[in-house]
């Protein structure tokens, strides 16, 4: 176990001793991540009424919803408090050194395959320029990090909503590591609440069946400059790096538990996957005005009066030039921006939104998950919704590799409902 333990540790990959709840109502247990619904405190008023008084993981996050709270310091004390609890009341079990194979469902996709394990942060970097095997996707934004770090500091555990994702078009990994199921041992199987689908997973621990998960990331890490990408949780990720940072000055051990950070890691062409493009809604804006604006900052034409469905299809085509749909008034329309400064479409238009937004200050911008939702703001006269089209797969690792993190709010991995369920957890303290 020892070599097996080394080779991983090559790729940034830690086998962590996994927690998992005991004899608990899985339902109430597993709850969504944070970072979502944050404009929508009826979600999480409905998901403590579900929880009531079982044991939850509810009780061991902050949802951002709350973050402003005047009493934030309390609630980041009794979640630290209830960790210790947990643990010393043994509501959470260890299970065998080793990873969980995960498979959910959702209303939006009938199988989505992941891999829970553990990374080295010691290989992970969120700083432009980074050349780490674990890099960001998008930039990382210094002021959301003190709130995770307090949350995250000296406390004794780490529960992640983090997605990594490797680029293996070929499955040699977690698709493959799915043709051996029945040689694992099924550690849970349940119903996730608040319309998240269904769940299942299962513990690799026996050495046999983590050797050739480590050959096939092997093949996978001698052909690649990085290895994994942050699809999702990269400021969790930023601020366990910046505690782990501060504990190497402190003296830590190298290794230490606060090294290494629990992760799901997904494979990019896995069909449950789907990369969703993040919408812009101008409020208080004119159309004209801001097309005109667009014009005298990136060469521009504009055609009104288009149909949805054209709209839509438009967007779907590969071509040279940048094309992103508009909606006003219920009117739809399409902009072909030639010649563009940058790669993508979303760092161009976002450029021009940011600079449009210091010029006109009644106007602001929301970024916005979902045609239905960005098609129902766009029936309004003072809202101008910009529609961008979806990043493409295997275009992905290409362009972190030559260019770095993308513009912020670029892509979403599947709805909000289908982010990540809190459910394992591992101890940070030796």
């Amino acid at each position: 176990m020892t070599d097996l333990l080394k080779r991983f540790s090559l790729m940034g990959i830690h086998i962590p001793e996994i927690l998992l709840p005991n004899n608990v109502d899985m339902n109430k247990w597993a709850v969504i991540a944070c970072d979502q619904f944050t404009s929508e405190k009826e979600y999480w008023i409905k998901t403590t009424e579900i929880v009531d008084d079982g044991p939850s993981t509810l009780r061991l996050i902050l949802p951002e919803v709350y973050l402003n709270d005047k009493d934030k310091k309390d609630k980041i004390d009794s979640i630290k408090n209830t960790m210790r609890k947990y643990i010393e009341n043994r509501v959470l079990q260890p299970l065998k050194p080793g990873f969980i194979l995960v498979n959910r469902s959702t209303p939006y996709t009938k199988s989505r395959k992941g891999l829970i394990m553990a990374i080295d942060l010691e290989q992970y970097c969120f700083k432009d320029g980074t050349q780490c095997l674990i890099r960001p996707t998008e930039g990382t934004v210094i002021e959301r990090l003190p709130p995770r770090i307090e949350i995250r500091e000296n406390a004794p555990l780490d529960i992640p909503h983090i997605l990594l994702l490797i680029n293996d078009e070929k499955k040699e990994i977690i698709e493959e590591a799915f043709t051996y199921i029945d040689e694992y041992e099924k550690v849970y199987n349940f119903d996730l609440m608040q319309n998240g689908g269904k769940i299942a997973g299962y513990l690799i621990s026996k050495e046999e069946h983590l050797n050739r998960i480590c050959k096939s990331f092997e093949k996978l890490f001698n052909k690649n400059k990085m290895l994994f990408a942050v699809g999702d949780g990269n400021h969790s990720l930023a601020s366990a790096k910046e505690i782990w940072e501060q504990l190497k000055l402190e003296g830590a051990a190298s290794d230490h538990p606060g090294r290494y950070a629990l992760v799901e890691v997904n494979n990019i062409y896995n069909e449950g996957i789907i990369f969703e493009p993040i919408h812009r809604v101008l409020y208080g804006v004119r159309t004209s005005s801001f097309i005109e604006f667009l014009k005298k900052r990136a060469t521009t034409t504009a055609q009104y009066n288009l149909s949805e469905d054209d709209v839509k299809k438009d967007l779907k085509l590969d071509k040279e030039e940048h094309r992103v749909g508009f909606l006003n008034s219920g009117i739809w329309g399409l902009l072909t921006i030639n010649e563009p400064e940058f790669k993508l479409s979303y760092e161009v238009v976002q450029r021009v939104i940011d600079e449009f937004l210091i010029l006109n200050p009644k106007c602001s911008v929301d970024y916005i998950h979902g045609d239905g939702i960005a098609k129902n703001l766009g029936q309004k006269e003072d809202n101008l919704v910009l529609y961008f089209p979806a990043i493409k797969k295997n275009r992905f690792f290409k362009m972190i590799e030559e260019d770095g993190s993308l513009p912020r709010k670029t892509f979403s991995i599947g709805e909000a409902e289908e982010k990540r369920y809190y459910i394992e957890s591992r101890k940070l303290t030796s």
